[in-house]
């Protein structure tokens, strides 16, 4: 009733973007906030390597008290039922997915009026048969059968409740083609704000390779330092400098004295590492394959170098070798930043898909 009478007086959703501590849900928040939604972000723990100011309403407190850790996710689902019109949320679940009552969350949320949104971050949504079908590199090259974190049954059983349950169901970067269904395709948004452009001098000697080696059986880390070191063993003044589990500020810090930033190799796409870099104006390297093109026409603009794991050497060497090309890349980052990755453009895109739910 007072979904309904906000929405006849012209009143816009509220949205609340949860449990995942990922900071692109801070993100997109900022994004809905700047068209006029009230819109915040609701996590149980933080990464280290984020803040708890990333996040609107930070639980860790309560979720390590053992007299109120068992309670806080019906505690919370309640006030947010209160509180939010649509509810934005991994292939985890929401805000009971730490309770035996994960999937049933979906069944009370529409129940009472609610609106879901669902989109993967990665693991939430990835079937390894299929994604090892799909191409030769791809996110489990790296991990044996079997040993994947979570279980094929599990993860599609998720996938099918939400394919019954969620409002809209968006794909992102190489978990675009295997979903049951995609009302579209999910843009990592990205606030500018702070990151100013920091081109590598041209006449730089040795040229500084950043990579961020978080999960590193799904970054394909091991085809950089072997690419690096083959380098080296040529001759040419490269050096490599692996990030893994530091804090996003020291992360930002290193890739603004980079020359050349390696992103992703194995998974197919890129995130909020690569658009940081573009940001600050660094030549990128990650892997987009051909296959998911069709996904991401805007890749077609991406001044991104493609690479796989068995281009990476020959890909990496002519941009060590060639510093002009390195500056003419990555300048043209921030401009493609701002195009499809700022809080402008990709909450132009989130507000046609809430108006539409809301609005019908």
């Amino acid at each position: 009733m007072r979904a309904r009478r906000k929405r006849s007086r012209g009143g816009l959703p509220s949205i609340l973007w949860s449990p995942i501590p990922i900071i692109n849900i801070k993100y997109s928040a900022l994004a809905d906030r700047a068209f006029g939604y009230a819109s915040e972000t609701l996590v149980y723990d933080v990464y280290t390597i984020n803040a708890a100011h990333d996040f609107d309403h930070v639980l860790t407190r309560w979720r390590r008290n053992p007299l109120t850790r068992h309670l806080v996710p019906y505690a919370a689902l309640v006030w947010a039922v209160v509180r939010f019109d649509i509810f934005s949320v991994f292939f985890d679940g929401g805000l009971l997915a730490p309770t035996p009552f994960c999937l049933l969350e979906l069944y009370l949320l529409r129940l009472a009026g609610k609106k879901i949104i669902v989109y993967p971050y990665g693991s939430d949504a990835r079937l390894p048969s299929l994604t090892r079908k799909a191409d030769r590199w791809n996110a489990f090259t790296d991990v044996p059968p079997g040993q994947e974190e979570r279980t094929e049954e599990s993860v599609k059983a998720h996938i099918d409740a939400f394919a019954r349950h969620a409002d809209v169901m968006l794909g992102c970067n190489d978990i675009a083609a295997d979903l049951p269904r995609m009302d579209g395709v999910f843009r990592y948004p990205f606030d500018t704000d702070g990151w100013v452009q920091a081109p590598p001098p041209p006449d730089r000697r040795t040229v500084t390779v950043v990579h961020a080696a978080n999960h590193r059986h799904y970054k394909g880390t091991r085809f950089v330092i072997s690419a690096v070191e083959r380098l080296r063993a040529e001759g040419l003044p490269v050096d490599l400098v692996l990030l893994e589990g530091v804090p996003r500020e020291e992360v930002k810090s290193a890739c603004e004295r980079a020359s050349i930033v390696a992103s992703d190799f194995l998974i197919g796409g890129y995130a909020m590492f690569a658009i940081e870099a573009l940001a600050l104006a660094k030549p990128v390297l990650a892997y987009l394959p051909d296959r998911l093109r069709p996904f991401h026409p805007e890749w077609a603009e991406a001044p991104i170098v493609n690479a796989s794991p068995a281009t990476l050497v020959d890909e990496l060497r002519r941009l060590v070798e060639d510093p002009v090309k390195r500056h003419t890349l990555g300048m043209r980052g921030p401009a493609y930043v701002e195009k499809y990755h700022s809080l402008a453009s990709v909450g132009r895109d989130m507000d046609r898909i809430y108006r539409k739910l809301w609005f019908g």
